[in-house]
């Protein structure tokens, strides 16, 4: 199997005219506050743009929380802020109807759940504040320059657009994934393209025309929203070359091709169930003989049906390891030495990052989607970045494609819109 090259790294430049390169400090942004919303997935994209603009060392994390437990994990369809102000009063009439009764105060501080998560290790990141935000870009932008705002995920498109509002001169505010409307509350959108699927006659074909006026979005992206094929991560050149080195001793043996399979859960618009596994495993048993071995990473929700299936066809198979979710994570190590992917069809992130490499990636179960999703596999069919895996494959037998750069470019674009405003980027 040839050996395949990892993509260059994406060059530092910013394209920044001299003018400002030697500006005073006002002109050069240093620093970057990201805001998340608590899920792994929204957060690294966040994370994966800031380190490709090169301020990884220099960024704070804020996380918009929502109250957790009991009758609020029913109430996450409402606006977040609306939810907190809602599990205030709740808490407060829960307290007097325990003090009208003679509780102890302390037995209620006990029963009720901290709304920030209690002790799940959310003390060391800082709540999401707009009115603070905003104070440390107005207060520190004489010494320190203007501040990057990146956020993604529904619950932090609230506070993204009023800390843009309110300090539209010291910060630029990107949002990631589509906030569904008002783009112009942000300097930037960066988006999959695959979320204007609406806009396609294909899809306005499946929607009943009293319906459509509700299906967002409803325009073609503006100037300021920047189109991506896949999902931002943190994937690139350097972490990779990183994780080859930190995982060298457990994969550097390995017989090859090493063949890498990732395994997401059913979402909205790419249901499954048994029947994926079942489909899955037996395609890797017809390849098995082509393959030196096998590496299965299923994720912490992945349906315990789909998991049975894994462990009883193919747990006992010695070419075939599956990490059990209790030893170090063993996903970077993957990327690096894998040679080759098998991905399912449910998850953006897992396909995105695995495309990043270069390196022959399969895709299982896209029968399985619909929608929007079925519109980001297609892309990536006609593009050639990835394959159907049908089990009449050699896995020996390699191929490659121009890799998803989809962080790095738009990085790239952040960086044009900065020197538009006469500010440059300095890590």
């Amino acid at each position: 199997m040839r050996p395949i090259l990892l993509p260059d790294p994406p060059s530092l430049s910013t394209g920044v005219l001299d003018i400002f390169e030697h500006g005073g400090p006002q002109n050069v942004v240093r620093r970057a506050v990201v805001i998340g919303n608590g899920f792994p997935g929204s957060e690294n994209q966040c994370i994966g743009l800031v380190r490709a603009l090169g301020l990884a060392e220099n960024h704070l994390l804020y996380r918009v929380t929502r109250p957790k437990g009991g009758l609020n994990e029913w109430l996450h369809w409402l606006p977040v802020g609306f939810h907190k102000k809602l599990d205030f009063i709740l808490r407060h009439i829960y307290l007097y109807s325990r003090l009208m009764l003679g509780s102890k105060q302390s037995k209620y501080i006990t029963s009720v759940p901290s709304e920030n998560g209690g002790g799940v290790g959310l003390a060391s990141i800082l709540e999401a504040d707009v009115k603070s935000i905003v104070n440390m870009a107005r207060q520190t932008y004489e010494k320190e320059g203007p501040l990057v705002v990146i956020a993604c995920g529904r619950d932090t498109i609230s506070i993204a657009s009023s800390i843009r509002r309110l300090a539209s001169e010291n910060v630029f505010v990107v949002q990631i994934q589509h906030p569904r409307s008002h783009l112009n509350r942000f300097d930037m959108v960066i988006t999959p393209r695959h979320d204007y699927y609406p806009l396609t006659p294909e899809a306005q074909e499946q929607v009943p025309k009293f319906m459509r006026r509700w299906i967002t979005p409803r325009e073609p992206p503006q100037d300021h929203v920047v189109l991506t094929t896949g999902a931002l991560h943190q994937i690139d050149y350097a972490l990779l070359r990183k994780a080859a080195s930190a995982w060298h001793d457990e994969f550097a043996a390995l017989p090859k091709p090493l063949v890498v399979v990732n395994i997401g859960w059913p979402r909205s618009n790419c249901r499954y169930g048994a029947d994926i596994a079942k489909q899955l495993t037996d395609s890797i048993l017809d390849v098995l003989a082509t393959c030196g071995s096998v590496r299965i990473s299923l994720s912490y929700k992945t349906p315990a049906k789909v998991s049975r299936v894994i462990f009883k066809e193919l747990g006992d198979n010695p070419k075939v390891y599956i990490w059990n979710g209790q030893e170090p994570n063993p996903y970077m190590g993957h990327l690096a030495w894998g040679d080759a992917f098998v991905v399912t069809a449910d998850s953006v992130s897992l396909i995105s990052e695995a495309c990043s490499t270069g390196k022959p990636v399969y895709v299982v179960g896209t029968d399985h989607c619909k929608w929007k999703i079925a519109d980001f596999q297609k892309s990536l069919r006609d593009r050639g970045v990835v394959r159907p895996f049908t089990g009449f494959e050699d896995m020996s037998v390699s191929w490659s494609y121009p890799p998803l750069n989809d962080t790095a470019e738009a990085a790239t674009r952040v960086r044009r819109e900065l020197a538009a405003r006469g500010w440059s980027l300095r890590s």
